[in-house]
């Protein structure tokens, strides 16, 4: 089940890439069915609005994952909701009722793109606003949250086999610091998911390596 789950978000990633939507924009109606109640309500409360703004994009995206997969139609709502720059999108649901929402806002357009993810190597350590962008893919997919823990625990390993106690393990409290400046310069609740992916990804190589390295390099991302 677990390899159909991830072969069908693969399907999605692809579906949803930006070269995909261009191509796929003609097969767009401006029309989706949605099947989740939740979701449909959320939506609902964008009628009339000017845009989709990025905060209603938070709640209703990660709820479109909740069960793991994308259906047909969750992926279709993606595609149309990235595919429309004007007008209104017409929503379904299985009730019979249907409403129109707007746009989506360019705030919430990029934390909605998400749902194909750009190259981690890109966002890690390359600034507040990548950084963002890393703990942000966790907030619209959390089933990607390990992904993107063991990535980050690999690029710790490197410096950590680079680092030694005559010089404080200065590259991994290097690499720890700059990325706790660059999240502290986005927001608290970005700051707060940061710090947790990589205490957990710490910890993960902390065992791996039998457990040498110092708890007090990384103890307190876990303590914010």
């Amino acid at each position: 089940m677990k390899i159909l789950n991830c072969l069908a978000l693969a399907f999605a990633a692809a579906l949803l890439s930006t070269a995909a939507l261009a191509q796929n924009a003609a097969l767009t109606d401006q029309k989706a069915v949605v099947d989740d109640p939740k979701v449909a309500e959320v939506l609902k409360t964008t009628t009339g609005a000017r845009e989709i703004d990025e905060k209603t994009a938070r709640i209703f995206g990660p709820l479109l994952f909740q069960d793991g997969t994308l259906s047909v139609n969750e992926r279709d709502l993606f595609l149309e909701l990235l595919s429309t720059v004007s007008g209104v999108i017409t929503i379904s649901t299985p009730s019979g009722e249907s409403f129109e929402v707007p746009v989506l806002s360019r705030q919430a357009r990029a934390f909605m793109s998400l749902v194909s993810p750009p190259d981690l190597a890109t966002l890690w350590l390359r600034g507040p606003a990548q950084m963002k962008q890393l703990v942000d893919i966790t907030v619209l997919d959390p089933i990607i949250t390990s992904r993107v823990v063991g990535y980050v625990r690999q690029r710790l390993s490197l410096v950590w086999m680079e680092s030694t106690l005559s010089e404080g393990y200065k590259p991994l409290r290097d690499d720890l610091s700059a990325a706790v400046r660059q999240l502290q310069a986005t927001d608290a609740e970005t700051e707060r998911r940061g710090r947790a992916l990589i205490f957990d990804a710490m910890r993960q190589l902390d065992r791996t390596n039998g457990g040498q390295i110092p708890k007090y390099l990384y103890d307190y991302l876990g303590t914010y």
